[in-house]
């Protein structure tokens, strides 16, 4: 059950994120004061440009999305309620456990950090729960593997919400369930998004920068990625504080106009899926696709996510205890569709331990692909001696495997045995050849030490 505490104010706060009960001023167990201490976990209920910019034209929208929100937060405290855990135990001998209260507070913001429209929430779980019998520290790497299903929940809650929908519905506005755009509004979005402008022309400099040094080629998706990830951090702009928010919603509206948006002249009709109607088994499996289309391991969280995402997408409104009906029964189907990983019965909820029996077919046709190029021969190639120099005997096999001709080949090395030598040895003997050498790593950290 969730219960609404009274609301906090500045200094009630700043001891409840410390970790302290704001009635009492007692601590809730053991506290860190250290500056690595976890406070809370913080996630984020928030839609499309499109929904703060409805919100602006007409105050009943207004009205419907913040409760929407509310609702959406509601079901993902009671979610994570539900499924968060913690460690009990001695240091090296600890067990997880299900907590027994959760507190979380939701701060509502009205724009961006640029000053534009964007209304969402932030949903700030105190790392303090309680678990058998005592105040505790939350599992932390739990809810971090969780945030499939805690953001699928917040977007689904608020798109099949039926006074969010019927509100827009009056105004003449639909609500597109591929995009979950509004969709009269979805051509001017663009323009107000300073923060997205900004990360596009950082995104134009970095391709600017690049292709000199890469000619005759294109940037992959991947190092755009890359590119996308190092313009979201650069530059962030300082928080614009309104001094009248009536005055910016104003200015929004205006420059609405000015774009050319008019108000829809009669309300667009509200049909639905009905629910009853849909091929459950059929939803399941597509899930599942969509999942193992993504990753080869996942956990119910990541089933629960994918889920949610489904059911925005399809166009259901419903009251939150059908939807969250549906989401359940369609995760179980889908749990009881995978493949446990571990054959054990204590493996951590968080844990990604399921699988499919399509991606493990997949993964079994690889590894035989794979095994019959080990198979076949090949020779080590002859190292020059400004190649070979400064590398150990072990280095300098591996090294003439490398740039050798062999299909598939595997080296192993311990911490501290020379690869990162053996990688730059390998790079120099390909060089000589007029080949170059591509190195895939787990992490950026490990990428970082590759490029240098």
């Amino acid at each position: 059950m969730v219960r609404k505490a009274a609301d906090l104010d500045g200094e009630t706060y700043e001891r409840w994120v410390a970790g302290y009960d704001v009635d009492t001023g007692r601590a809730k167990g053991r506290l860190r004061d250290d500056a690595n201490a976890l406070r809370f976990v913080e996630v984020t209920v928030k839609g499309p440009k499109t929904w703060s910019l409805a919100t602006a034209l007409h105050p009943q929208i207004s009205t419907a999305l913040d409760a929407a929100q509310d609702r959406a937060a509601e079901q993902i405290i009671g979610w994570v309620a539900e499924h968060a855990t913690t460690r009990v135990g001695p240091r090296g001998r600890q067990v997880q456990v299900p907590v027994a209260q959760i507190e979380a507070a939701v701060i509502r913001h009205y724009t961006s950090r640029a000053g534009d429209p964007h209304r969402h929430l932030h949903l700030q779980i105190n790392a303090r729960v309680s678990a058998a019998g005592a105040w505790r520290g939350i599992d932390s790497v739990g809810m971090r593997d969780a945030l499939e299903a805690i953001n699928g929940i917040g977007h689904a809650a608020v798109a099949t919400d039926p006074e969010f929908r019927a509100t827009l519905a009056e105004h003449g506005l639909t609500l597109d369930p591929t995009t979950g755009e509004i969709a009269e509004l979805a051509p001017y979005a663009a323009r107000f998004s300073a923060r997205a402008a900004q990360i596009g022309r950082n995104v134009d400099r970095y391709e600017a920068e690049w292709r000199p040094e890469h000619p005759g080629e294109e940037p992959g998706p991947r190092l755009r990625q890359a590119w996308d990830r190092r313009a979201w951090s650069e530059a962030r702009p300082d928080k614009v504080v309104p001094t009248d928010g009536a005055a910016m919603v104003l200015a929004w509206n205006e420059e609405l106009r000015q774009l050319g948006y008019r108000d829809p002249s009669r309300r667009t009709s509200l049909s639905t899926p009905r629910i009853g109607g849909l091929n459950r088994e059929a939803a399941a499996d597509l899930v599942l696709s969509r999942l193992g289309a993504k990753r080869s391991a996942w956990n119910a969280a990541d089933i629960r996510g994918q889920v949610e995402q489904w059911i925005a997408q399809s166009g259901i409104v419903a009251e939150a205890s059908v939807r969250v009906e549906l989401a359940e029964d369609l995760t179980a189907r889908a749990l009881t569709s995978c493949t446990p990983l571990l054959a054990r019965d204590d493996v951590p909820e968080h844990v990604r331990a399921l699988s499919s029996p399509r991606v493990i077919g997949v993964e079994d046709r690889i590894t035989r692909l794979l095994a019959l190029q080990a198979y076949v021969g090949g020779d080590h190639a002859v190292l020059e001696a400004r190649v070979a120099v400064g590398l150990d005997p072990a280095q300098h096999k591996a090294v003439a495997a490398l740039a050798g001709t062999q299909h598939l080949l595997v080296i192993e090395g311990a911490a501290g045995a020379g690869k990162t030598t053996t990688l730059a040895g390998t790079k120099a003997a390909l060089a000589a050849q007029g080949r170059r050498m591509m190195v895939v790593t787990p992490t950026l950290k490990a990428a970082e030490v590759a490029a240098g």
